[in-house]
């Protein structure tokens, strides 16, 4: 055997552990959906603009502890979800954006096995809640915890599940919209002193609104299912004329939210958002955007998703920039 060969086959050998534990792994990252951190950590991080605006210091260290317990809680929430989720997630044929992360429909991993690591996922998360507790002073840290855990097991478990029952949407607007900004706000500062609550309402409204728009795809599903989302209750071009309503609203209220600050900064955030709207509200797109046909569909949840993504980070920078705007 040629020493080029010997050495092939050392190679060969040598990777194979290493490729044995990436397809194990691989199945635990996909049902924890990376790509979905945003959702969990662009409401934390607008807590900490939101400290940052208000008392002209920032952590590092804050934010990166803030983020830990984002992917924490992320994992544990999807985790569940998905375990709630198996039988309708079976019956998805559009498996885009949402209807689960596809590793139970797939064979990828078992129930148990989600369930498990969702109560790993609850022990880390618990032990660094309070580690920041002892050693860095956040005594109120356990109780957003704990709302967290329980406007997760609200939206998919019994007896609420208000997800199938109705009303999931005003969970997402509590859970992103109002918690998550006071535990990132609080996980800088310590205190709750000098929150501007009044942000509060248009950041509701936009992860209400977010509920909304991620459930287009899986109307039939969720219908079939008898999961009572808000397109399921009112219809597709009724949700679709309520989240651009609810959007708009937030996006104005929102001026009123910081009164102080400049009109210069305020444009910067809120008209790009507006004209998005106003230009898919003009357009065949809201129209004709029926889960039928998914293309168009996609289209809509696309541009208001995108007119989202900008409100919120162009918020968030506008905070961190401060007065030099």
């Amino acid at each position: 055997m040629a020493f080029r060969d010997l050495l092939s086959l050392v190679s060969q050998a040598s990777s194979k552990p290493a490729m044995g534990v990436l397809a194990r792994i691989e199945p635990w990252v996909q049902a924890a959906r990376p790509l979905a951190f945003p959702m969990i950590f662009i409401p934390l991080l607008m807590g900490q603009a939101f400290a940052f605006d208000a008392h002209g210091q920032f952590s590092g260290m804050s934010l990166l502890y803030t983020a830990l317990f984002g992917v924490l809680f992320q994992i544990y929430l999807l985790y569940t979800n998905d375990h709630a989720d198996e039988a309708i997630d079976k019956t998805s044929k559009q498996h885009w954006l949402s209807g689960g992360s596809r590793v139970l429909p797939e064979g990828k991993l078992r129930g148990a096995d989600l369930l498990v690591g969702s109560r790993i996922a609850f022990a880390l998360m618990l032990g660094l809640t309070f580690y920041l507790v002892v050693d860095h002073n956040r005594p109120w840290l356990p109780v957003g915890m704990a709302l967290a855990v329980v406007l997760c097991w609200a939206n998919n478990r019994h007896p609420l599940r208000l997800s199938y029952r109705g009303h999931g949407e005003v969970l997402q607007g509590l859970g992103c919209g109002v918690l998550l900004p006071l535990i990132g706000f609080y996980m800088q500062t310590g205190s709750l002193q000098q929150f501007p609550w009044s942000a509060l309402v248009p950041l509701f409204l936009v992860f209400y609104a977010g509920n909304i728009i991620t459930a287009l795809p899986d109307y039939r599903s969720d219908r079939t299912g008898g999961k009572h989302t808000y397109p399921v209750r009112y219809g597709e071009l009724t949700a679709r004329v309520s989240a651009l309503l609810l959007l708009a609203v937030a996006y104005i209220s929102s001026v009123f939210a910081f009164p102080t600050t400049s009109p210069s900064r305020l444009a910067i955030v809120v008209i790009p958002a507006c004209l998005v709207l106003i230009a898919i509200a003009g357009s065949g797109v809201l129209r004709n955007a029926d889960v039928a046909e998914f293309s168009v569909c996609k289209s809509f949840v696309n541009w208001t998703s995108a007119s989202q993504a900008w409100f919120l980070c162009a918020w968030i920078g506008v905070l961190f920039v401060g007065s030099s705007l």
